[in-house]
């Protein structure tokens, strides 16, 4: 199932270039576990299946790497270095998949950021040994000491 709709990749192509009758559903599939792969170490993507269930930013980041692709392929005889505008919005969904994997920018409506988090929210980095880690304590070794 894709996860991406092919109206929202028309809101990407030029309209006069590129009309989108139907998802080339191999190559979304192919860019859509790239992405959301990428996504995988900041966020719980296990529910990411469809159109219905991957969060619109997302979406809009595959839609703007699907259109870009099929510039690209449509029009590759044509234009020896690529389409400056399949660039430009490859381009701009790198920015927003860096964002999202650095945190600066956040999923709207999803809260259940597996993103990294840190003393004294994290307890594992505790000094004391706790009940549910006895392992934790004060370091066995420091630099500059001799064994």
């Amino acid at each position: 199932m894709a996860h991406i709709s092919k109206e929202e990749a028309q809101a990407w192509a030029e309209g006069t270039k590129l009309t989108i009758t139907a998802l080339d559903l191999e190559l979304e599939g192919h860019l859509a576990e790239e992405i959301i792969r990428q996504l995988s170490s900041v966020f719980d993507v296990a529910a990411w299946l469809d159109e219905s269930t991957t969060p619109k930013l997302v979406r809009t980041i595959i839609s703007k790497v699907y259109v870009a692709w099929l510039y690209d392929r449509q029009y590759s005889e044509d234009i020896e270095q690529g389409s400056n505008y399949a660039d430009r919005l490859k381009q701009n969904a790198q920015v927003l998949l860096d964002a999202l994997l650095a945190g600066t920018i956040a999923l709207p409506g999803l809260v259940d950021n597996v993103g990294p988090v840190f003393y004294p929210t994290d307890a594992s980095s505790a000094q004391a040994p706790t009940f549910e880690d006895p392992s934790l304590g004060p370091a066995a070794f420091s630099m500059g000491m001799r064994f």
